[in-house]
């Protein structure tokens, strides 16, 4: 058993070395598979950066104060369906101190509050009822509410404004979603209890928390960016798939006759192209690290991940 796997090894060896003698000799093929490849590495380092590197991590955690300091409302209330409970809990939420001089307005159904809203000169929060304990708020979209969606929007959602951090998240806060909503589960609370919580609901306090660094990116642009780094490795794979065709077909029979082992074969243009993807995940590494398009994990790890991700698509080969 000994005897077979030194015989294998230095079969392995002997063939890795015919195999880079050959690519020696194949200059012009070998240097178009390192060429495309490098093309691939040289556009995107001096690629139109479509991401934006922001570090607030200096910066302590913001206070946004109690939820009663929002104390001028921009909107009114129409609210749907009109039954005793829930006149009851909007007559409550009225008389908070940020809706004085507002109306809150009880329409049959939703569709009545559409054609109220397109007539009315001043901006409608809608708030429907499923029950008496639980409802929907709907608000206009980037006005107490961001405007940025989490699952689609991947641009900052954190900025400097004015020597200040403004974080879109905190329109909630400031523009009386939070507000709003404090109000009437604390009607709805006193209503189903008679209990008022109003008071303690009112006096909650927010903050914003600190902040690692993040990077904000502009969709289409980064996406294609990505796409860039997932084919820098194609060169490669190509060439070792058209190059082991042929001279596995070209070598069958003089192997077979020189009782050299498939395994070492195998073993001699996987260990090349190995080296090969080593060198380019070598590389990929330092341009995806010296672009900060990835901040948060460290240069080995970057490199272990495209290092496996190469090998894997040599092996699926």
């Amino acid at each position: 058993m000994r005897k077979r796997e030194i015989s294998v090894c230095q079969q392995t060896w002997a063939l890795l070395c015919k195999n880079f003698l050959k690519k020696w000799r194949m200059k012009r093929e070998s240097l178009m598979e390192w060429l495309n490849s490098f093309l691939l590495l040289l556009c995107l380092y001096i690629y139109p950066h479509s991401h934006q590197v922001n570090d607030f991590s200096s910066l302590l955690t913001t206070d946004l104060g109690r939820v009663d300091t929002f104390n001028e409302s921009r909107f009114s209330v129409a609210y749907t369906p009109v039954t005793n409970t829930t006149q009851q809990i909007m007559n409550k939420v009225a008389s908070a101190p940020f809706l004085a001089g507002k109306e809150v307005l009880g329409l049959p159904d939703e569709e009545s509050i559409k054609e109220f809203t397109a007539n009315y000169p001043e901006e409608i929060v809608r708030v429907i009822f499923t029950n008496t304990y639980s409802y929907h708020l709907k608000f206009l979209l980037g006005h107490e509410m961001p405007a940025k969606k989490e699952h689609k929007d991947h641009t900052a959602h954190c900025y400097e404004t004015n020597e200040d951090v403004y974080c879109e998240v905190s329109v909630f806060w400031k523009e009386g979603f939070v507000a709003l909503q404090a109000a009437i589960n604390a009607a709805i609370i006193e209503i189903t209890t008679n209990h008022s919580v109003m008071e303690e609901l009112m006096s909650v306090t927010g903050k914003n928390m600190k902040m690692h660094s993040f990077i904000g990116q502009s969709g289409v642009i980064t996406d294609l960016y990505l796409f860039s780094c997932i084919i820098s490795f194609s060169p490669f794979i190509y060439y070792a798939s058209v190059n082991v065709t042929r001279e596995r077909k070209r070598m069958k029979g003089l192997m077979t006759m020189m009782g050299l082992r498939d395994s070492a074969f195998w073993l001699s243009w996987g260990l090349l192209y190995a080296g090969f993807i080593f060198i380019m995940a070598l590389f990929l590494a330092l341009v995806i690290k010296s672009t900060l398009f990835i901040i948060l994990s460290g240069f080995m790890v970057v490199f272990g991940l495209f290092l496996l991700y190469g090998l894997s698509l040599l092996w699926l080969s």
